[in-house]
């Protein structure tokens, strides 16, 4: 065989090879995108199995909520403090700083429903946002029958931890209680409205209330009034 028939051989192997590896990328490639797209789709789909048994997780616990909150207002409770004698459940207070209050803040809705002379945090960051959710666990766990209740709630979403793990206490006339607060699954505080905070006074909050107080997750995004928002309406 003559050179020039070696080098058509040679030329036909090499486009041979050429072509089967050219192939065999594509398909390789082929492989890879529809493993990613499958992939993909388990994990969207395994990502919304986990939300909803969340979602449903959140949604027993505002039923337990609920229900204690119908056991405080047939329990009848009464704030010491006569303004607050016509509200059926706790303030919400929602949105206001505790250690630098305004009129209707957690702190001065602690000291005027107990009677206290002073109510102070001693230990850990109040949050404005942990608010509402303090004063209802604060309130509610006061009767004994909403204890019971409450206790029916999954403990993980019971805390007193602020933002940096540091448990928050409060100093009651002496008493040095734990700021409790019920969480959602996904860490964020519930939110607990009762009467519209932003009312510029007494006596507008008073006009503002609810029929029923509605507790609110913010769902998976962690933002509330975003449309994943679970609440107990």
């Amino acid at each position: 065989m003559d050179s020039t028939g070696l080098r058509k051989i040679m030329r036909h192997i090499t486009n041979s090879y050429r072509g089967t590896a050219g192939v065999t990328l594509v398909e390789i490639l082929v492989v890879v995108v529809v493993i990613a797209i499958l992939a993909g789709m388990v994990i969207g789909l395994a990502r919304r199995i986990d939300n909803q048994g969340k979602e449903q997780l959140v949604k027993n616990t505002f039923e337990i909520l609920n229900c204690a909150l119908e056991q405080f207002a047939d329990y009848g409770y009464r704030y010491k403090d006569l303004n607050y004698a016509d509200f059926d459940f706790p303030l919400d207070c929602n949105d206001y700083l505790f250690s630098n209050p305004p009129n209707f803040d957690l702190r001065t809705t602690l000291m005027s429903a107990l009677g206290a002379m002073d109510v102070s945090i001693i230990s850990g960051t109040n949050d404005p946002n942990y608010s509402g959710s303090e004063a209802m666990y604060f309130f509610l766990s006061r009767v004994p029958d909403c204890r019971v209740t409450l206790d029916k709630v999954d403990k993980s979403f019971i805390t007193n931890l602020d933002n940096n793990r540091t448990p928050i206490t409060i100093n009651v006339a002496g008493s040095i209680v734990p700021l409790m607060r019920v969480i959602d699954c996904w860490g964020t505080t519930l939110r607990y409205d009762y009467y519209d905070e932003r009312a510029p006074t007494f006596d507008d909050m008073r006009d503002s209330k609810k029929t029923f107080p509605v507790i609110t997750s913010a769902g998976p995004d962690r933002v509330f009034d975003t449309v994943d928002d679970i609440t107990s309406r």
